[in-house]
């Protein structure tokens, strides 16, 4: 495909005019920058017409733009750069996964005789993203051979784009990208994180099936793009990080369904204009967490104390009763609550949990605040408030406890034991916690990940922990204006966070006595009692029986008319369903399932994309068919039959 460029400069403005009127009706954001940018650079054109970039007397292409162009696309082609998932094993699924691969690769191999690739034998794949927009001939060329239904283009700036313009027909790219249920998606900007976290949100909200086989184009080098493949090398695993599975799900709609159903429940509502005059501890339970009590307990009377999960333990052995206790888990927080009420009276903390945590917490705590995690089933049931939200909860407690702090306007944080990652594997946590009893259950952590350390050097995380490290930093960096982020644990360096010294502390001391006090009581006060009357009019038995059978229709309808091989369409089409309902109960009802289902076809698209025999696609195809909607009319029964015997103890 050679590059074709309108030859005078009156279809060049009419390329431009065509452009910005597109870009003002896919992208009015961008179409704004493009509007309102003065360019710093030139565009110029040779004797034969070819176009060029120039400043201060440099070309950017040096004169031979067209030739720049095709080498750089066909040695592309020749090694491709593009992100690839694990290979799906049946044992990473849940069990409605694990029967459903289990079956797929037994009947694929011996009834349709398929057999598989390592790699994709083709450059065909959802997702693209082009780092680099250039003057843009490169772009139809990658579109051609991806045939991708969404592509992702960054820039440092909109300079090349604003060039581009009267060059390049962006209508028709992003035209045709709408009309097969995509997009194309801009980010400028010179931060590497943020653009792989804008890539991995629209991955998720768009096909997070489709991650497998994105291609990455890099147009030219610049450090900037290097980082963002650096990115995508390491925290690729985010792309899939909680998505979560059926029973999970089941267990905490069961969990939130007790919890809320006596009517008694005070839920968190946020307060706007929250301006906090004191500081905050951010209290987590890594190794760090020992050598700073001393710290912690010298300072705990000047600022508000958070403790995260299992660092309640080491914290009230040191002397230490924190102001509020944060836990998020649907399950295995028992245990831990009951080895701390042993030695103490844990009763006056306040406790601040997810609706989803085990309902026999209610019987450590007097005072408990409870919110909703937004990406979860109960939230669309229940809430659909985001108020009733904090934000930044993902994926541990300690971002819970972050987040929490940050919604209730605190100004000052203060981090201890929140390392996200140990010098030594066998020293996990701080030593007084409940993970070094005898019946503890340990967090599967493989600590090989090298990052660097708060206090120089390197230190190690695992995939989990650096989830957790990835999202305390995209809050900071989402928060810096009015706010100081201080980290003072000696693990993983925070970007964002001053790292600090916990003896080098020295905070003034408030001017009420009974701050801590007033502070817990307040924020009690302004979470409101969801009471039985508002809990019967989200739980309507007969709605939520009517809306779980369309749900399941419409999705078996997708998969029954699916060709999963050579249209990957129905994937927007059932994101359509998981993402998008209408309602907020369809949207709970469509989070019960998503997790699961997705996870199925992240094994189905993996495959199918290295099917290698072309005479098993058709017989390939039918038995995915078989097995998902076997898969389907188990889910729905299981659906039912939960909220019929939640119904019957109402």
């Amino acid at each position: 495909m050679s590059i074709s460029y309108p030859a005078t400069q009156e279809e060049r403005d009419a390329l431009r005019a065509r452009n910005m009127a597109a870009f003002k009706n896919h992208s009015i954001a961008t179409a704004r920058m493009l509007e309102a940018h003065m360019p710093a650079t030139k565009l110029v054109y040779d004797e034969d017409g070819q176009p060029d970039v120039e400043f201060q007397g440099q070309k950017f292409y040096d004169g031979a733009y067209y030739d720049y162009v095709e080498k750089q696309v066909e040695a592309f082609k020749q090694a491709p750069y593009r992100f690839g998932l694990a290979i799906p094993q049946p044992s990473d699924l849940d069990a409605y996964g694990e029967t459903f691969l289990t079956n797929l690769l037994k009947r694929a191999t011996v009834e349709a005789k398929a057999e598989f690739s390592q790699r994709i034998p083709d450059l065909k794949t959802f997702f693209v993203t082009v780092l680099g927009v250039g003057l843009g001939g490169h772009i139809p060329k990658i579109d051609a051979f991806s045939d991708a239904t969404v592509m992702f283009v960054i820039d440092l700036n909109i300079e090349n784009l604003y060039h581009s313009l009267e060059l390049f027909d962006w209508e028709k790219l992003m035209d045709e990208k709408v009309e097969k249920g995509g997009m194309v998606h801009f980010q400028f900007g010179d931060n590497a994180v943020s653009h792989f976290n804008n890539i991995k949100a629209h991955v998720r909200f768009m096909n997070t099936p489709g991650i497998d086989g994105m291609i990455m184009f890099k147009h030219y080098n610049n450090a900037m793009f290097t980082e963002i493949l650096r990115e995508v090398d390491k925290q690729g695993s985010l792309f899939l990080a909680g998505l979560g599975f059926y029973s999970d799900e089941t267990k905490m709609l069961e969990n939130t369904f007790n919890i809320l159903k006596d009517g008694k429940a005070h839920i968190y509502t946020r307060q706007d204009d929250g301006n906090i005059p004191y500081p905050c501890f951010i209290v987590g339970c890594g190794p760090s967490l020992d050598s700073d009590l001393e710290y912690i307990r010298a300072l705990a009377d000047k600022a508000i104390v958070i403790s995260s999960g299992s660092a309640l333990g080491p914290l009230l052995q040191s002397g230490v009763t924190p102001d509020f206790q944060l836990e998020v888990e649907n399950e295995g927080i028992l245990p831990i609550m009951s080895h701390v009420a042993k030695h103490h009276d844990i009763t006056n903390i306040c406790l601040v949990t997810s609706t989803t945590v085990e309902p026999e917490i209610v019987e450590y705590f007097d005072r408990i605040i409870f919110h909703f995690r937004p990406a979860l089933t109960p939230y669309g049931l229940f809430s659909d408030n985001p108020k009733n939200t904090i934000p930044f909860h993902d994926p541990s407690v300690v971002n819970s406890s972050f987040g929490f702090a940050l919604d209730l306007g605190f100004r000052d944080f203060y981090f201890f034991g929140c390392d996200m990652g140990t010098w030594d594997a066998d020293q996990h946590h701080a030593k007084n916690s409940y993970h070094f009893e005898d019946d503890a259950v340990l967090p599967d952590n493989d600590f090989c990940i090298p990052v660097p350390a708060n206090f120089g050097g390197t230190t190690y995380t695992s995939s989990g922990l650096n989830w957790v490290k990835s999202s305390v930093e995209m809050a900071i960096s989402q928060n810096r204006t009015g706010r100081r982020f201080y980290n003072c644990s000696d693990g993983a360096f925070l970007n964002g966070a001053i790292a600090k010294f916990s003896k080098s502390l020295d905070l003034p001391a408030q001017d009420s006595p009974g701050f801590k006090m007033d502070f817990v009581r307040e924020t009690y006060a302004n979470s409101p009692v969801m009471n039985r009357e508002t809990f019967e009019g989200y739980w309507d038995r007969d709605d939520m029986e009517t809306k779980l059978d369309n749900m399941f229709d419409e999705i078996e309808d997708i998969f029954s008319n699916a060709a999963f091989l050579l249209d990957k369409s129905y994937l927007t089409d059932l994101n359509k369903i998981l993402f998008f309902s209408k309602t907020p109960t369809e949207r709970g009802i469509a989070t019960w399932v998503r997790g699961t289902l997705q996870m199925i076809l992240l094994a189905v698209v993996f495959y199918g994309n290295r099917l290698m025999n072309e005479e098993a696609e058709l017989d390939f195809e039918e038995i995915i068919r078989e097995e998902i909607l076997s898969v389907l009319k188990d889910m729905r029964a299981k659906s039912h039959d939960t909220v019929a015997r939640l119904s019957e103890t109402m």
